[in-house]
């Protein structure tokens, strides 16, 4: 399952969502979903907490950037 890309877990939440539902929910059948669902969604967590320190190393990184630039342009005017 860390394998699944984050779409794929979300899906995998919502089928299981939609299952509990219906009218006729088994209760062996629920309990087993219902684990796998804490799974899916804890993995689902990792997932996002990974891109959000993605972005902020690619926020970092543009703003190192956009600090050359500034440097760049203030000795060109020296």
């Amino acid at each position: 399952m860390e394998k699944l890309e984050f779409n794929e877990l979300i899906e995998k939440i919502e089928r299981i969502k939609s299952y509990f539902h219906q009218n006729d929910v088994d209760i062996e059948i629920a309990l087993k979903l219902y684990g796998k669902a804490v799974d899916l969604l804890s993995i689902a967590r990792k997932k996002l907490i990974n891109f959000k320190n993605e972005k902020e190393e690619i926020d970092r990184r543009y703003k190192e950037f956009l600090e050359s630039l500034e440097n760049e342009n203030e000795e060109q005017l020296f």
